[in-house]
């Protein structure tokens, strides 16, 4: 188990076995995992505890991503037996949550993923190993701005900080990235609007010359798709917006010949594409309010 690529693929696939064989490995490939004794530290190292969590996972979104293990003694504490270096930590309610305080004064906000339920200990079931996984982040350069420093992963696990030239390189490609975002998110807000106009004509929707340019929708969404979280169902979402408009494209057109009106009302002919037109409505809905909170509303 050397690389992330052999861990299991799924968090939810994590055993007790895992973190033991990781423990045992750790120092081949300590970059990409950092442990973590406690979750919620008490005074006087509560603060300080904080500020290492901020700066680990800092480091781990800007650079290849890794694991946060809670509940496992660092390697440099001295521990009798390899279970003593798992005390695991107290089971309590929303720990993700608890987590996502922790961090949440990062700039900009950074994605994660965390275990579905706590790996428990095999001799306590009141406690466990609680995994956090911090992939590599499209919004890199992430800052800590309690220290202004940014982060990166260094030699040995720790948190070292970005020289004025990586931080620079790093800031120029994704800025060039979230234009190209912005840009999307214009497309969609275009959408939106002919979606209105069109269900806004009720009947008359079938006389009308307005249609969707499908041609470039997916082009676009290839070129920002790295941006959205794979935890997330956004993207499957946005690919069905060209579909469902093209649809609507091709309905409007056949309606205009007229072969196709001789048999059935205006009522008749447009409850089909309004009907599209809800559905593509709610969908454009869900997906803008998904982009806003991974990128904040459009300006």
């Amino acid at each position: 188990m050397n690389t992330i690529a052999e861990l299991p693929k799924k968090l939810e696939d994590w055993t007790f076995d895992t973190v033991i064989s990781l423990i045992q490995k750790y120092v081949d490939e300590p970059s990409i995992f950092d442990f973590k004794e406690v979750l919620n530290a008490t005074h006087p190292e509560k603060g300080t505890h904080a500020a290492s969590i901020r700066r680990t996972v800092c480091s781990l979104s800007n650079a290849d991503g890794g694991y946060i293990l809670f509940g496992v003694r660092d390697r440099n504490k001295p521990a009798s037996t390899l279970e003593a270096r798992i005390p695991g930590i107290l089971l309590e309610r929303d720990l993700r949550k608890k987590f996502q305080e922790k961090i949440a004064s990062l700039q900009r906000p950074v994605q994660f993923n965390v275990i579905p339920s706590p790996i428990l200990l095999p001799t306590n079931s009141q406690r466990g190993i609680f995994v956090v996984f911090i992939p590599q982040s499209p919004l890199r350069p992430h800052i800590d701005p309690s220290t202004g420093v940014f982060y990166r992963r260094a030699d040995g696990g720790n948190a070292d900080h970005k020289d004025f030239y990586e931080v620079r390189e790093q800031m120029m490609y994704t800025e060039e990235r979230l234009r190209k975002v912005r840009l999307f998110r214009l497309e969609i807000a275009q959408y939106q609007q002919i979606t209105i106009q069109l269900l806004q004509l009720g009947e008359l929707v079938i006389t009308n010359l307005l249609r969707y340019d499908t041609s470039a929708f997916k082009t676009m969404l290839a070129d920002i798709c790295g941006f959205i979280p794979s935890s997330s169902d956004l993207l499957q979402q946005l690919l069905e917006v060209p579909i469902t408009a093209k649809l609507i494209n091709d309905r409007l057109t056949r309606e205009v010949m007229p072969s196709i009106a001789w048999n059935r009302t205006p009522a008749e002919r447009a409850k089909p594409i309004l009907e599209n037109l809800t559905h593509l409505a709610i969908r454009l809905t869900v997906c803008t309010q998904e982009l806003d909170k991974f990128f904040g509303p459009l300006e």
